[in-house]
């Protein structure tokens, strides 16, 4: 019996629906599934989805929600083998999201595209970072272990996330080797991520050797290059 079957018997026709969708999906590759398919592998009736459901579209939001839930989940239990503040833990939060865009490809452009609700998933994300804040605070960890406290941690992470989303979608178009045939995603990240933070930190620990003038004159030519 699927998962999607045992939540319905126990009740939960809405969560039943939203995990049979999602089993379709990973079934398939795809997201061309109809909702009397997800009802009958839910089994329930064709009409059924739509006392919960008023289309496929809002039955895929809810999946999407279910994809975000199972990638912050996977960042978090990544992060907790690592020394908070290491670099190897802001690497390694980089693959687990490479592999998951890799592994699940349907559900890594379901979470990304806009499907009519943009600024739904904007507020949503103001009022629940969710895995963001995990990679925010292991960078405001790192930057304090470095020295330098008081540097921005969301900017920072907004950085390495749109490196890694950047990589993470080129692989998927099978276009990140399109100019060198050497590239591997990891190591490409594992690069960028490494320059970026190395450079920021330095700035910080040189700062007090430097003067004001010149100090400014490095951080906005950093910035100049990192936005």
């Amino acid at each position: 019996m699927s998962q999607a079957r045992c939540n319905y018997h126990h009740g939960d026709l809405r969560n039943a629906l939203i995990i049979a969708a999602a089993e379709l999906i990973e079934r398939d590759g795809t997201l061309e599934f109809s909702m009397a398919e997800a009802a009958t592998r839910a089994g329930v009736s064709a009409a059924a989805p739509y006392r919960h459901f008023s289309d496929k579209e809002e039955l895929l939001r809810a999946v999407r929600q279910l994809a975000i839930l199972g990638l912050g989940n996977e960042a978090a239990q990544t992060v907790a083998l690592y020394t908070v503040g290491s670099l190897d833990g802001i690497l390694a939060m980089g693959h687990t999201y490479l592999r998951y865009a890799r592994n699940k490809r349907a559900f890594f452009s379901l979470m990304w595209e806009d499907r009519g609700d943009i600024n739904e998933i904007r507020a949503n994300a103001a009022e629940d970072p969710g895995g963001f804040m995990i990679l925010v605070n292991l960078v405001q960890a790192y930057c304090k272990n470095q020295g330098n406290p008081a540097k921005d941690g969301v900017r920072l992470a907004t950085q390495i996330w749109s490196m890694t989303h950047g990589i993470a979608t080129l692989e998927a178009s099978q276009l990140i080797n399109l100019f060198d045939r050497s590239i591997e995603p990891e190591s490409l990240l594992d690069h960028s991520v490494r320059t970026l933070l190395e450079g920021e930190t330095r700035i910080g620990t040189l700062g007090d050797t430097m003067s004001p003038q010149c100090k400014r004159t490095a951080e906005n030519a950093l910035n100049h290059f990192s936005t």
